[in-house]
C-alpha cells in the first residue's frame, strides 16, 4: 500500500511540475520585453520572469511585461501575427524563428544611433531606421526564438507582441513528465494486483 501512495504522490508532483511549466504563456495582444547580445545569440527574457536574462528597463509609455524564457510558445486557432521591434538606439536587426525555422527578418536599422526610439514599443514601430517586422502565422502552435543578426553595441532589448493567440502550447518537456508520471502509475497499479 506504501508503495501505492508512493507513486501516486510521485505522479502527483510531476503533474504539479507539468503546470508549472506552461504558467507563464505569451499572451494575445501584450508587448513582451526581451534582451539579446552578440549576433548569432538568441535573445532571452528579462529578469525576473527569466532569471537568465538580463535586467531590463521597462517601458515608460506602452504597458509592456518582462518576457519569460524562450521559447516563446503559443496557440493560434486561425492564424495569428507577431510584430518584432527593436528599442532605444538604431543599428540592431533579428531573425524570427518558428520551431527552429527561419520566418524572416525584421527590416534593415539605420546605422548605430542614427535613430532613437526610447523604451516605448509604439514609438519604436513608428520611428524611422528602428528594425522592426510583422509575421503572419498560421493556424497552430508556435514556438519563436529570436536571433540578433546586428548588434554593433553588444546588446539591448526589444519588443514582441502575438496578436490571434489563444493559449500556452506545453513544453515538450513537460508532455513527457505527464507521460511518465501515468506509466509508473499503471506501472504500480498492475504490480500490486499480479
Amino acid at each position: 500500500m506504501r508503495h501505492v501512495l508512493f507513486v501516486f504522490v510521485g505522479c502527483g508532483l510531476l503533474i504539479a511540475s507539468c503546470v508549472a511549466a506552461i504558467a507563464a504563456p505569451i499572451t494575445s495582444g501584450v508587448f513582451f520585453e526581451f534582451g539579446f547580445s552578440d549576433p548569432g545569440v538568441a535573445a532571452t527574457g528579462c529578469d525576473p520572469a527569466d532569471p537568465s536574462g538580463p535586467f531590463c528597463i521597462p517601458s515608460s509609455g506602452t504597458l509592456t511585461q518582462f518576457a519569460p524564457a524562450p521559447p516563446w510558445t503559443f496557440l493560434a486557432a486561425s492564424g495569428a501575427t507577431l510584430t518584432v521591434t527593436d528599442a532605444f538606439i538604431s543599428g540592431d536587426r533579428f531573425e524570427i524563428f518558428d520551431f527552429g525555422a527561419s520566418i524572416g527578418l525584421t527590416s534593415a536599422p539605420a546605422a548605430s544611433g542614427g535613430a532613437d526610439c526610447g523604451d516605448d514599443p509604439v514609438v519604436c514601430l513608428a520611428t524611422p531606421g528602428i528594425s522592426n517586422g510583422a509575421f503572419a502565422l498560421g493556424a497552430g502552435p508556435h514556438a519563436i526564438t529570436i536571433v540578433p543578426t546586428l548588434s554593433p553595441d553588444g546588446g539591448g532589448s526589444g519588443y514582441l507582441r502575438v496578436d490571434g493567440a489563444t493559449a500556452a502550447v506545453p513544453e515538450p518537456t513537460s508532455v513527457l513528465l505527464l507521460l511518465s508520471g501515468l506509466a509508473l502509475t499503471v506501472g504500480a497499479a498492475r504490480h500490486r494486483f499480479i
